[in-house]
């Protein structure tokens, strides 16, 4: 069995993150595991004992982590799960061990790399849906030489969105494997 690290939520008090990450690890064959930290000695740490590491969605990143002044709409709450997904990337990514980015998580890993994000993104689709979190409202078109393609088996699928931040410039060593109708990145 496979151990899966999900980075979280920091708090002052708590650690905390959505069900849904877990549920999907344990329904995948894999043990999932919550933490956060604060030191590169803690990131070593969960680098060595684990086999790989999900960044998750979540809040806004702040625009000056890739050279930007903050943009009116950008909402950054959580400087301590900023410090945390950095540190907990770079420690996975020196261990050589496989990091999944989902959303927010995209993006992080597209500045660590070099890359640049969209601080809003008004597009023609909207990107921050009205429906519940399972319901898939907007399409995305999967390139055909990638994993992603060879787990749907598809070229277009729907999906949910809830973002108004997004890659713009994917970072080193990194390919564009999905986008919305509208040119944004959805999957790297």
């Amino acid at each position: 069995m496979k151990t899966i690290l999900i980075a979280g939520n920091r708090t002052q008090k708590e650690t905390g993150m959505r069900s849904t990450y877990s549920r999907a690890v344990l329904a995948a064959g894999g043990l999932p595991v919550l933490a956060s930290v604060e030191t590169e000695a803690q990131a070593a740490l969960y680098a060595a004992a684990f086999d790989a590491l999900i960044l998750p969605g979540g809040g806004d990143l702040p625009a000056e982590l890739f050279g930007q002044q903050p943009h009116p709409s950008i909402e950054c709450d959580d400087p301590a799960r900023d410090l945390s997904d950095r540190l907990l990337w770079e420690a996975f990514h020196v261990a050589g061990k496989r990091v999944l980015g989902i959303c927010r998580g995209i993006q992080t890993l597209a500045i660590a790399l070099g890359g640049k994000v969209y601080q809003d993104i008004k597009q023609q689709v909207k990107h921050s849906q009205d429906a519940d979190r399972s319901e898939p409202t907007h399409s995305v078109e999967i390139k055909k030489d990638s994993t992603l393609y060879n787990i749907y088996e598809a070229e277009k699928i729907f999906v949910n969105s809830f973002h108004h931040q997004a890659v713009s410039e994917p970072g080193k060593h990194m390919r564009i494997i999905a986008k919305s109708t509208d040119g944004i990145i959805e999957a790297i």
